[in-house]
């Protein structure tokens, strides 16, 4: 019998031993194929392995047809394509539109998204919502981008008011009461704006009358019978400029330039404001409990310091050569509060990630900053919408970081500022906009996709509504009139109901 042959028996085990071996080495190729996939590999030309990426493309409106290197892939935006490694160009089309384009660099193991691409329609139709005999002296727009807060000279005390969140309605005209504005003696007066209040109903103005006499008026959009005179209730306080505390309408800081003094007022008690701070020659606040200010005192002779004020103690950040311009701004994103510190003489921005955190756990140490953009004559810096990218600005040159991939971009305009535009504003978390020759240009961050609009004065922001479905400009019409149109940024067959 077979199994009692020493011969045959050593051989069977042979097979049995290389078969287990067979089994192994099939499921160790398997698990090893696998765990490549699993972090991106693959197999390419040649049996080369390669390593890819996964990128997400979506747009709107979507979908849109998309083109990699020239061929037109079957899937549409939405969509989620593996890549290998490489450089790639990326097109993105959709009928009545203008095509989207740009290079994008796939890394393997890695997932980059696309997720903002705004298709502009390839013909922009304007339509006239409103004619005013003279330029406007006031346009701005609500935090929330719903109400549309509009002034002319010949309102007198009264505003017209947009509600963009239903462009079919005409606007509606709050007056406020007369004992609230100080009438003016000389017959000229005009309105600036201060700022917002997170509530998106109060919004603090400047009115400037009787050769440069001026007031601070709150007012109140949803009751306009509760709007207040802030000078008056502040009667006897000394300031020069105010900013709302954390955005609040009843929180302020109070600075007086004259003695370069910093103080925190509140509506509860107005007449009573707390010094927080002197000899401060610029300053920014962030969160009620945070204030970022450029002071000489205890510098070196010619030196600025750069400080910030958080519970009560003071936390040395940067020092600046002595000039006049310093640039300071402060944001959270993702939980971390970033701090962002420039100086116009020195040509450069330093962004900070939690500067107070670092000297707190490191007293002994300057706190490091994860970006230097380099500016010349950096004049703005200021946070996108959504707070994921940093710009600086001088004239037509751009420093802009991500602060989601640690990403910095560096760009020259080929197109100027109109005056009097000082810089170029955040259209939203990806977009900026400005005038140049008269009409509005936006393009991303990285200055990708860069696309004339429509006509618009350079004295006024675009104002769009929630869900960037139109925008709103005021441009100049004939015989000194001006203009507030309404373009849709979609094509009449896309234009969604939500707006």
């Amino acid at each position: 019998m077979d199994f009692l042959d020493p011969k045959k028996q050593r051989r069977n085990k042979i097979l049995l031993i290389a078969g287990y071996i067979l089994i192994a080495c099939v499921v160790g190729a398997a698990t090893t194929i696998l765990l490549y996939e699993a972090y991106g590999f693959g197999l390419g030309k040649g049996g080369t392995i390669i390593q890819n990426g996964l990128v997400y493309l979506s747009s709107q409106p979507n979908p849109a047809t998309i083109h990699l290197n020239g061929k037109l892939l079957s899937t549409t935006t939405n969509a989620s394509l593996t890549l290998p490694e490489g450089i790639y160009n990326v097109q993105l089309s959709r009928s009545g539109y203008r095509t989207w384009s740009r290079e994008i660099e796939v890394d393997g193991g890695i997932i980059e998204s696309y997720n903002y691409p705004l298709l502009i329609p390839t013909k922009l139709m304007p339509s006239n919502v409103k004619t005013y005999t003279s330029i406007p002296e006031l346009a701005t727009q609500s935090p929330s981008r719903r109400w549309l807060l509009i002034h002319s000279a010949s309102q007198s005390n009264s505003f017209d008011l947009y509600d963009l969140s239903n462009p079919a309605l005409s606007p509606s005209q709050i007056t406020l009461p007369s004992n609230v504005v100080t009438n003016s003696t000389s017959g000229t007066e005009s309105w600036a704006l201060v700022a917002w209040s997170n509530d998106n109903k109060h919004v603090l103005l400047e009115h400037i009358y009787d050769g440069g006499k001026v007031e601070y008026v709150m007012v109140d959009i949803s009751n306009p019978s509760q709007s207040f005179n802030l000078t008056q209730d502040l009667n006897g306080v000394a300031f020069t400029s105010i900013t709302l505390n954390n955005q609040s309408y009843d929180q302020y800081y109070l600075y007086d330039s004259s003695n370069q003094t910093l103080a925190s007022d509140s509506l509860s008690n107005p007449t009573s404001p707390t010094t927080l701070l002197s000899n401060v020659l610029a300053y920014d606040a962030y969160g009620g409990n945070t204030i970022l200010y450029a002071t000489g005192v205890g510098a070196p002779a010619g030196k600025v310091y750069v400080n910030a004020l958080n519970g009560g103690t003071t936390y040395h950040i940067k020092t600046f050569n002595a000039g006049t311009t310093y640039l300071l701004n402060m944001a959270g994103y993702n939980g971390t509060l970033y701090v962002v510190a420039g100086a116009a003489s020195e040509n450069k921005v330093y962004i900070y990630n939690d500067p107070v955190a670092q000297l707190q756990a490191d007293p002994q140490h300057a706190p490091v900053p994860i970006q230097v953009m380099l500016v010349n004559n950096p004049t703005t810096v200021s946070f996108s919408a959504n707070t994921q990218f940093i710009a600086a600005e001088g004239g037509q040159q751009f420093a802009v970081y991500n602060l989601e991939n640690s990403s910095g971009y560096n760009y020259t305009t080929s197109l100027p500022l109109d005056s009097p535009q000082a810089s170029a504003t955040w259209m939203d978390g990806d977009r900026l906009t400005y005038i140049s020759g008269g009409k509005l240009i936006m393009f991303e961050y990285d200055h990708n996709y860069q696309q004339v609009l429509v006509p618009a004065s350079p004295s006024f922001l675009a104002f769009f509504t929630p869900s960037y479905n139109y925008v709103y400009t005021l441009a100049p019409g004939t015989n000194s009139n001006y203009l507030l149109t309404r373009t849709s940024l979609y094509t009449p067959a896309d234009q969604p109901q939500k707006l």
